[in-house]
């Protein structure tokens, strides 16, 4: 007579108090992470541009066409000259213009400065706007794109492009007109075409997001 195989009961492995507490604290510190992201989602990374009027240890007021912006910056700020040296805060003065790159938090009304670049603004007169946005379409049959500017996203720029737009990386570095693409964020120095209403001609562009492609490491 053959004997069926004994059957075996496996007991639930204990769970103490303690380790049901972490894996609460551990939910709830997800959930707090995924309502931050929607009840805060202002918080994004842009450029601002302007003439310093105010400087001390922990921010820096810069102004541009009479609208003053304040930059909070830190031990962890990066500063660089318009030779693309790194410089420091000691080094920036009344007067300057600059390019500041980092967070804004509309929440709190606060932009958190990660890199402080030297600029020229005296390219920038009355019959020029500048503008900060995002490229979303860039036409392949013409030398035009589109730009959707970060302050007033219902307003689009048709924007040109010729031989006399100057194109720069944030460092200041030369770039060519292939190196723009959809979904980059630029700062374009723009004049009026007083032949099509609402479309500019590009002087300068200077792409934020330009990363050069790493050279290939060579096989011996």
């Amino acid at each position: 007579m053959i004997l069926p195989p004994p059957t075996i009961i496996l007991s639930p492995t204990p769970t103490t108090t303690s380790e049901i507490q972490k894996i609460r604290e551990v939910v709830q510190e997800k959930v707090q992470e995924k309502l931050n992201q929607i009840t805060n989602p202002l918080s994004t990374n842009m450029g601002l541009i302007g003439k310093v009027i105010q400087i001390d240890s922990s921010q820096i007021t810069i102004t541009y066409q009479n609208n003053p912006s304040v930059l909070k910056i830190d031990s962890t700020t990066v500063y660089v000259d318009q030779n693309r040296n790194k410089t420091n805060l000691a080094n920036i003065k009344i007067g300057q213009d600059i390019l500041a790159m980092g967070i804004n938090d509309s929440g709190t009304n606060t932009f958190q400065t990660k890199r402080v670049v030297f600029i020229n603004l005296n390219t920038v007169n009355l019959n020029r706007t500048v503008v900060i946005g995002k490229i979303v379409d860039i036409s392949k049959t013409s030398p035009i794109f589109t730009l959707i500017p970060s302050k007033n996203k219902n307003n689009l720029y048709q924007i040109k492009t010729d031989k006399n737009t100057v194109y720069v990386d944030k460092n200041q570095q030369k770039l060519v007109a292939t190196d723009l693409k959809s979904g980059q964020k630029i700062i374009a120095v723009l004049t009026p075409d007083p032949k099509i209403s609402k479309t500019y001609t590009a002087l300068k562009i200077m792409d934020l997001d330009y990363a050069p492609t790493p050279s290939p490491t060579p096989t011996k």
